[in-house]
């Protein structure tokens, strides 16, 4: 008897050829620690692992942050979805294409066209310039305030929890229906609920507290 294993497509955009990488991953595949999809030029990957409570983490290179980007979604919206974009969170460009395969080639081919856009509007002619001009100037190296050095991949494992927690429907706080939102700020992320003011304050600067976050499964706001 054959089993109908449940399957998606994946791809991303490796940062140093421009190339569409792209790959079809069923639940079997990542009953593995770790499955990676490599770009054919070897300079790029991306990989994806299970986490402790059964959801899937992504690492994607991202060209313009020259930095990767982490997130985390639970398998039934790695596996449902008709498509699904990440983004980076900095200059916009979509990263991470999830989905079938033909929303997911449409989604690929939508993003070069607005990489190329976006490289002839800063006038820029090719994919080494745009490589030149980030090295001389990445604002992501840079200290904040003169603390500390800034890495968004904690900030972007954050805000994927909390999408999810959000998606799943659990975030709470004494409204029977509450409507929730976030406020991003230098160091942290308020979760709040628009109706009564609950709210939960998230670090976004330690690393040590963004890998505990991960295994959060319910989220209850509390008022002040």
């Amino acid at each position: 008897m054959i089993l109908n294993s449940r399957e998606t497509c994946i791809a991303y955009r490796c940062p140093y050829c421009t190339s569409g990488v792209k790959s079809m991953v069923g639940v079997f595949s990542l009953s593995g620690s770790m499955k990676k999809l490599k770009c054919d030029c070897g300079a790029s990957e991306l990989t994806i692992t299970h986490t402790n409570d059964g959801k899937l983490r992504i690492t994607v290179p991202c060209l313009f942050c020259q930095h990767d980007h982490t997130f985390t979604i639970s398998s039934k919206l790695f596996f449902d979805k008709e498509l699904f974009i990440y983004p980076c969170p900095y200059s916009g460009i979509d990263l991470v294409f999830l989905g079938t395969p033909a929303a997911v080639e449409k989604a690929l081919e939508k993003s070069e066209q607005a990489l190329l856009e976006m490289l002839k509007e800063a006038g820029i002619d090719d994919i080494d310039a745009l490589h030149e001009s980030l090295e001389t100037a990445n604002p992501y190296d840079d200290e904040i305030d003169g603390r500390r050095e800034y890495d968004p991949s904690i900030y972007d494992a954050i805000m994927f929890v909390i999408r999810d927690l959000m998606e799943a429907g659990e975030i709470s706080c004494c409204c029977d229906d509450g409507e929730y939102d976030v406020a991003v700020s230098d160091d942290h992320v308020k979760v709040y609920c628009k109706s009564c003011g609950a709210s939960k304050d998230i670090p976004t600067d330690s690393e040590i507290f963004a890998r505990s976050f991960m295994e959060v499964h319910h989220l209850k706001l509390e008022r002040l």
